[in-house]
C-alpha cells in the first residue's frame, strides 16, 4: 500500500511502498477514505510532539472497514468508522470514568503508531465509532480531534441558551465549528477573525470582530460569558480582557507551542478560570457525529489530493484556508 513515511523532523515525509497492515485480535484495518491536516500534524513534524521515528503522519480519519480481527464482533466490513486520534486502555480509572484522554496508555496514531495518512490504518477496536448515514467520510475525519474536543469544550464551560460566548480564530478549522457548536448549545456568538475571513464567518456567528485588540469591541456587546480560545498565546490576553467576571475560558488552541505570559491580575481580579481541553472522549465524539448528522453543525472544509500533504503541512502557519483541510486518499 501506499503511506506517507516521516523518517527526520523538519523533513517532508516521502510517499512510499509499505507494506498494509493485517487484523490482528481485537484490531480492526480501516481503508482510509479521507484524512484531516491538523496543525498538530505539523507542530508533530517540526519535532515539537514525542513522535516515535519512523512514522506514517496522521491522526485524523474516517474511511470502510476492510478486515475485522479475533473478538471483534461490534464491527463488519463495509462499515463507515470515524477513528479517535489515540488508542487507550478502557481499564485504568480514567478510562472507566470516559475520560479516556486522560488515560496513561494512551497511544496517538502518527506519532505512537502509524498513522492516517496512509491507504490503510491499523485501529484499537474501541477507538473506532460508526458514522451515522448522511455524513461525509470528509467530515467525519476530523470529527474526533476537532468536533468532540469542542462538544467537551462546551460541556465543560457549561454553555447555557442565550449565554455570550466568545470564540477566537472563528475562521479556522477549529474556531468555524467552535462558533457552531456553541450556537447548536444555545449560545450567542461573537466571533474574533481576520477581516478577510469576516463575511464569511459572519454567516455562522451573532457577531464578527477583526480587530487585533478586540477587547473593548467585546465590551461594547456586553462582554463575553465564556470563551472558547482556539488560538492560544497571541490571542489569550485579550481574551481574557474581554470576559466578563467570574467567567471561563476553555483553552484548546496552541498554535506557537512556546510559553506564554498570562496576566495573573486579570485571572484574580475577575476570577476567570481557564480550563485546558485536551480532547475529547468517545461519547462526545458520537455526539459530535450526531451534530453532524443532524445538521446543528454544517462542516466547513477544502479537499485536496493525496500528493498534496506535503505542500499542506509545509503552509500550515501561513495558511489562509477557510475550515478545515482535508486530504482524500480512496473512495
Amino acid at each position: 500500500m501506499k503511506a506517507y513515511i516521516l523518517k527526520k523532523f523538519k523533513e517532508l515525509p516521502i510517499l512510499s511502498d509499505v507494506e498494509k497492515p493485517k487484523a490482528t485480535p481485537g484490531r480492526v484495518v480501516v481503508r482510509v477514505v479521507a484524512a484531516g491536516v491538523c496543525y498538530r500534524d505539523h507542530l508533530a513534524w517540526q519535532g515539537f510532539q514525542k513522535v516515535k521515528l519512523p512514522t506514517t503522519p496522521g491522526h485524523e480519519f474516517a474511511g470502510v472497514v476492510e478486515e475485522v480481527g479475533e473478538g471483534v464482533t461490534e464491527f463488519k466490513p463495509g462499515d463507515a468508522v470515524a477513528g479517535m486520534i489515540f488508542e487507550f486502555c478502557g481499564e485504568c480509572e480514567y478510562c472507566r470514568t470516559g475520560r479516556e484522554y486522560l488515560c496513561r496508555s494512551r497511544r496517538v496514531y502518527g506519532e505512537d503508531l502509524p498513522g492516517a495518512f496512509a491507504e490503510y490504518i491499523s485501529v484499537d477496536r474501541k477507538s473506532l465509532v460508526k458514522i451515522p448515514p448522511g455524513v461525509p467520510f470528509e467530515a467525519a475525519s476530523y470529527a474526533a480531534c476537532v468536533l468532540s474536543t469542542i462538544v467537551r469544550a462546551v460541556k465543560k464551560m457549561g454553555v447555557a441558551p442565550d449565554r455570550q460566548i466568545l470564540v477566537t480564530g472563528a475562521g479556522g478549522g477549529v474556531g468555524i465549528h467552535a462558533v457552531q457548536v456553541a450556537k447548536a448549545y444555545g449560545a450567542r456568538v461573537v466571533a474574533v477573525t481576520s477581516p478577510a475571513k469576516a463575511e464569511f464567518v459572519s454567516k455562522y456567528a451573532d457577531h464578527v470582530v477583526t480587530n487585533r485588540a478586540f477587547s473593548e469591541e467585546v465590551k461594547k456587546l456586553g462582554g463575553a460569558e465564556g470563551a472558547i480560545e482556539a488560538v492560544g498565546g497571541p490571542t489569550l490576553e485579550q481574551t481574557l480582557r474581554a470576559l466578563n467576571w467570574g467567567t471561563k475560558v476553555a483553552l484548546i488552541g496552541n498554535v506557537d507551542p512556546q510559553p506564554t505570559p498570562v496576566a495573573l491580575g486579570l485571572l484574580i481580579l475577575k476570577e476567570i478560570e481557564i480550563l485546558p481541553v485536551l480532547q475529547g472522549s468517545k461519547r462526545d465524539l458520537e455526539e459530535a457525529l450526531q451534530l453532524l448528522a443532524t445538521g446543528a453543525v454544517k462542516p466547513v472544509y477544502t479537499v485536496h489530493g493525496f500528493s498534496e500533504l506535503p505542500r499542506l503541512l509545509e503552509e500550515t502557519p501561513r495558511a489562509s484556508h477557510l475550515g478545515r483541510r482535508v486530504v482524500k486518499i480512496g473512495n
